[in-house]
C-alpha cells in the first residue's frame, strides 16, 4: 500500500431543505476539471451542462462561447485544486448555468490514505439529488409537491419523467446509497 494526502471536502447543495450533501476523500494532485467529475459522480449529476467554480477573486471555468475567460479566470484543466485548496476553506461550484444547480463546497482537512488505486471516496452523504433540468430550486419544490400527492394530474407523468435521472427507480427525495456512489468514484482514476 502507497500512502497519498487527500482532501475531506463537505459538499452541499445551496437553497434546499433538508440539505443534500456529500463528504468526499478527493486525492491532492487533481486538476479541477477531475474534481468537476468527482462531484458529478458524487451527486449523480449526468454532467452535459457547463459548470464554474467560484472564488472571491477569479472564477474556474471552461471558457465557451457564451463564457470566456476573463483575465484573471483560470482554466479547470490547468489548475490543480491543492494549489487553491491552501489559500480557500470554501468556495461554490455551480452546474447547470441554467438551473444554477449551486453547492458550497467546504475543504475540512487533509487527510492520508492508504489507497493503491487513488480514486475518490464517498465517506459520508444524505438525500438524492433533484432530476436534471427541472428548473433549479423552485421547479424541484414543485416536483417535490407534484409527486408527493398521488392525486396531482402531473404526478404520474412526473414520476416517470425522473426516471432518466433514476435508472428506472421511482424517485425518492430521500434516497442515498454510499456504495453506489463510490462504485461511480471508483471509475475516476486520478
Amino acid at each position: 500500500m502507497s500512502e497519498r494526502d487527500y482532501y475531506q471536502v463537505k459538499m452541499t447543495m445551496s437553497d434546499i431543505k433538508p440539505p443534500i450533501w456529500r463528504r468526499v476523500l478527493v486525492p491532492s494532485n487533481i486538476t479541477f476539471h477531475k474534481f468537476h467529475k468527482v462531484i458529478q459522480a458524487a451527486f449523480d449529476w449526468q454532467d452535459y451542462h457547463q459548470y464554474v467554480f467560484k472564488f472571491p477573486e477569479f472564477l474556474i471555468i471552461e471558457p465557451s462561447l457564451e463564457v470566456p475567460l476573463k483575465e484573471g479566470d483560470k482554466h479547470p484543466k490547468r489548475t490543480k485544486i491543492d494549489t487553491v485548496f491552501e489559500e480557500y476553506d470554501h468556495f461554490y461550484y455551480e452546474y447547470d448555468l441554467g438551473d444554477s444547480w449551486e453547492h458550497k463546497i467546504e475543504v475540512e482537512k487533509v487527510v492520508i490514505v492508504d489507497e493503491e488505486k487513488h480514486t475518490p471516496i464517498c465517506i459520508d452523504g444524505d438525500r438524492n439529488r433533484p432530476p436534471e433540468d427541472v428548473g433549479g430550486v423552485p421547479g424541484y419544490e414543485e416536483f417535490l409537491k407534484t409527486i408527493s400527492d398521488p392525486t396531482h394530474e402531473d404526478y404520474d407523468f412526473m414520476l416517470t419523467w425522473a426516471e432518466k435521472d433514476t435508472g428506472g427507480r421511482k424517485f425518492d427525495p430521500d434516497y442515498f446509497y454510499k456504495n453506489e456512489i463510490n462504485r461511480r468514484l471508483n471509475r475516476i482514476k486520478c
